[in-house]
C-alpha cells in the first residue's frame, strides 16, 4: 500500500488553495500509508503548468523499497498504489527481486499509444490506482483497477460471457466532476484525504467506470477513456435448477446441519471449487510481502540483520462467517510456526438490566470467541492472537474529529461513519490479548490485514437480498446482486482502503480477487444462495457449506451481522437515525478541524 499525490497548478497563476492543502496536510496522510520510502519531484510541462509528484511507499514487493515516483530512462513517471498478485502481468513473470511497480514501468515503456497503455493495465491481477505521465505524449493516464475475462463455460453457460469488473479496490480522489470531458484550472489527485483536502468540497472519488486521460494546454483537459461494462452474473433459467425441489422436503423435521449436508451432496464440486480458488487468493495475498513485521522492517532497512518472529498477518475478525472462513483457510497456507492476529473490535454496550455485565461483551466479541475456539480445535499448535480492541466513547469522539472524518470523506452518511470508525479502530490493532493474565496492551505488528469485503455482495448476504427475492424471485435477486457489485467501489472500497491503510498496513480482500469473483459470477445464482431457506442458512449457503466442511460447524450457521451492529458502535452514541442519512458528526468534525 502506498500514498500517491499529483498536484498541477499554473506557473503564472498558482492556485494557492491547492498548494496549501498539499503543503499542510496531504503529505502527512500519505506518509502514514507509505512509511518506508518517500520522494517528491517537480516538473514543468511544455506550457505553463507545474506538477508535483509525491510518492510514499509501503514496502511489500521486491528486495528493497522502491522510491516513488518511479522514472524510466526516457522520462516517463509512475506513481503506483497497487499490488500485482500471482507474480505476473499478462502471463509474463516478474523477475525475482524486482518489485511490481518497477516491472510495470518497464512494460509501459515499451508501448506507444494510450490504448496500449490501457491494455497493459487491464492485464493486472490485483488492486491498483495510479498516475502515469507519458512524456512523448505529454499526457497523464489515471484511474483505478478493472478486470476483463471472456468465458465459454459449456456446463453453465453455452454462450461466451465477457465479464468486466468495475473494481476500484484502492482509493484515488480528485477535484474533478468526471463528466465526459472536463476543463480545470488546477488538478489535485491523491490517495487519501487530509483534514485540509477533506474540507475542500470539490474532492471526490475517481470513478472506476473508466480510465482517464489528462492533457495540458491553456487549461487542463480531462477525458474519459476505456469505458468498462457492468458486472453480470450467470442467469441460467431456473427451469434447469437440478435440485429445485429439495428445499420444501428438507425443512420438515430436519436440522440445519442435515440441510447443509444435503446441499453438500448436491453442490460438492462447486464448494470445492470455491475452496481451491479462495486458498489461492489468500496464499497470494499473505505471501506477497517480506517476512518482516512493522517493528522489524525499519531495523532491516537500517542494515541490521533481524530474525522476525512477530505476526505478519492479521484478520479483521468478528467471528462471523466471512472472516472465520478466511482465518481457517489462512491457517492452511501460512507457515505453522507463524502467529496470526485476529482483530476484534467492540464499543461499550450499556446493559440497563445487568449493570455489572462486561460492557464490551457485544455480539461480535461473543461470536469471535466462539470462532476462536473452533479455530483452536482445528489447529491447536497455531498461535492465534485474539486481540480484544475495546474503544471508549471519549476516544471515539476524539479520533473521529482528528483523523477518521477526513479519511471517510467524501463518503458522508451515518453508515459510512459507523463502518469507517469501527474499521479504523479494528485496523489500528491496539488492544489486549485474550488469555493474557497481566492484561498488557498489545499492538499488532502485522503489515498485511485480510478482510471479508465482497462476500455479502456476491453471495446475497444482506437483508435487502432477501426482500428482493421475496418480492420478485430469482430474477430480482440476480438484479440486486449485479447492482451491489457494480456500486461496491463507490459505496465501500475507496473508503475502506483509506481507513485501513492509514495505519501503514496493506488491506487485502480475498473475496474480491479477480478469479474468485469470476468463479462466483459463472455459477448459477441458486448454487450460491437459496433464500427459501431461513436466515443464517440460505444466504451465502455455498460459503456456509465450505465453513461446515472446514470444521467450523457453529460459525457456519451464524446469521449475518454488520460490523456497525456486531461491534455496537451504532448504539454507542444512542442516536436514532437511518444509515443513508448525512451524518452530522462527520460534517461537524470537519468544521471543528478548520
Amino acid at each position: 500500500m502506498c500514498g500517491i499525490l499529483l498536484c498541477v497548478t499554473n506557473e503564472v497563476e498558482d492556485d494557492r488553495n491547492i498548494q496549501q492543502q498539499v503543503n499542510n496536510g496531504d503529505r502527512d496522510a500519505l506518509k502514514r500509508r507509505g512509511p518506508d520510502a518517500s520522494r517528491e519531484i517537480e516538473i514543468y510541462f511544455p506550457t505553463t503548468w507545474k506538477a508535483i509528484f509525491s510518492g510514499h511507499t509501503l514496502w511489500l514487493q521486491g528486495n528493497a523499497p522502491n522510491v516513488q515516483p518511479l522514472i524510466d530512462s526516457i522520462g516517463n513517471i509512475l506513481l503506483w498504489n497497487g499490488d500485482v498478485f500471482y507474480n505476473q502481468i499478462g502471463g509474463e513473470c516478474i523477475p525475482k527481486g524486482l518489485s511490481d511497480s518497477a516491472f510495470l514501468l518497464q512494460k509501459l515503456e515499451h508501448v506507444e499509444t494510450v490504448e496500449e497503455i490501457c491494455n497493459i493495465l487491464e492485464m493486472i491481477n490485483g488492486p491498483w490506482s495510479l498516475v502515469y505521465y507519458r512524456k512523448n505524449l505529454d499526457k497523464i493516464i489515471t484511474g483505478r483497477d478493472r478486470f476483463v475475462q471472456e468465458h465459454n463455460n459449456e456446463e453453465y453457460q453455452n454462450t461466451k460471457l465477457l465479464l468486466q469488473l468495475r473494481f476500484g479496490r484502492h482509493s484515488l480522489l480528485w477535484n474533478c466532476r468526471a463528466g465526459d470531458e472536463e476543463i480545470l484550472n488546477s488538478l489535485l489527485i491523491t490517495s487519501s484525504s487530509s483534514l485540509e483536502s477533506a474540507q475542500n468540497s470539490t474532492l471526490c472519488e475517481i470513478p472506476a467506470s473508466h480510465l482517464f486521460q489528462i492533457s495540458f494546454g491553456k487549461t487542463i483537459q480531462v477525458k474519459k477513456i476505456h469505458p468498462r461494462k457492468p458486472y453480470a452474473v450467470n442467469n441460467k433459467p431456473i427451469s434447469e435448477h437440478t435440485f429445485f425441489d429439495w428445499v420444501p422436503h428438507s425443512l420438515e423435521n430436519k436440522s440445519s446441519d442435515h440441510i447443509i449436508s444435503e446441499y453438500l451432496n448436491i453442490c460438492q464440486k462447486e464448494v470445492e471449487g470455491l475452496k481451491g480458488i479462495l486458498l489461492a487468493s489468500i496464499k497470494s495475498r499473505i505471501e506477497c510481502q517480506p517476512m518482516l513485521c512493522k517493528t522489524c522492517v525499519p531495523v532491516h532497512l537500517s542494515g541490521e540483520n533481524v530474525q522476525c518472529t512477530h505476526s505478519k498477518v492479521a484478520i479483521l475478525f468478528s467471528g462471523g462467517l466471512d472472516s472465520s472462513v478466511l482465518a481457517a483457510l489462512t491457517d492452511r497456507v501460512w507457515p505453522k510456526n507463524e502467529s496470526i492476529d485476529l482483530l476484534n473490535v467492540a464499543f461499550p454496550l450499556r446493559n440497563k438490566k445487568n449493570p455489572s455485565a462486561n460492557e464490551f461483551d457485544v455480539p461480535d466479541r461473543l461470536t469471535g470467541l466462539q470462532a476462536l475456539e473452533e479455530l483452536r480445535t482445528l489447529n491447536p499448535s497455531r498461535k492465534w492472537n485474539f486481540c480484544e480492541i475495546n474503544v471508549e466513547l471519549d476516544e471515539l469522539l476524539e479520533m473521529r474529529k482528528s483523523k477518521i472524518a477526513a479519511l471517510i470523506h467524501p463518503a458522508s452518511t451515518v453508515l459510512d461513519d459507523s463502518i469507517g470508525c469501527a474499521q479504523w479502530f479494528a485496523a489500528r490493532g491496539q488492544g489486549i490479548l485474550t488469555g493474557c493474565s497481566n492484561r498488557e496492551k498489545y499492538v499488532s505488528p502485522a503489515r498485511v490485514v485480510l478482510m471479508g469485503a465482497g462476500a455479502d455482495e456476491q453471495m446475497a448476504g444482506y437483508a435487502r437480498h432477501r426482500q428482493r427475492f421475496a418480492n420478485g424471485g430469482w430474477p430480482s435477486l440476480i438484479t440486486e446482486v449485479e447492482m451491489e457489485m457494480n456500486r461496491i467501489s463507490e459505496r465501500n472500497l475507496g473508503r475502506d482502503n483509506r481507513i485501513l491503510a492509514d495505519h501503514g498496513r496493506a488491506p487485502r480482500l480475498p473475496y474480491l480477487d479477480e478469479m474468485v469473483v469470476d468463479y462466483l459470477a459463472q455459477l448459477p445464482i441458486w448454487t450460491k444462495v437459496d433464500l427459501r431457506l431461513p436466515i443464517g442458512l440460505g444466504d451465502k449457503i455455498i460459503l456456509r457449506a465450505l465453513a461446515y466442511q472446514l470444521g467450523l460447524p457453529k460459525t457456519a450457521l451464524e446469521p449475518k451481522r454488520a460490523i456497525q451492529f456486531g461491534s455496537r458502535i451504532a448504539k454507542t452514541e444512542a442516536r436514532k437515525e437511518k444509515g443513508s442519512h448525512i451524518c452530522d458528526r462527520l460534517t461537524k468534525s470537519l468544521e471543528l478541524g478548520q
